[in-house]
């Protein structure tokens, strides 16, 4: 079976099984598959943490 067979009968394949496919797929070990992300929330809480602690060196920075 070719890659573009296997593809066709993913593209096939009803919601639940497909998302068992993308699973899988997510799992594989990949250096592009590396990144990671955050919500914005916590992002926010954690930037905000870091220049509450930091003050000083911020303005210095911003300056």
């Amino acid at each position: 079976m070719t890659a573009v067979e296997v593809i066709d009968q993913i593209k096939a394949l009803p919601a639940q099984e497909l998302a068992r496919v993308i699973d899988f797929v997510q799992g594989l070990e990949s250096p592009q598959r590396r990144v990671r992300t955050v919500d914005p929330k916590t992002f926010e809480e954690a930037a905000r943490s870091v220049f509450d602690q930091h003050a000083e060196l911020m303005q210095k920075l911003s300056q």
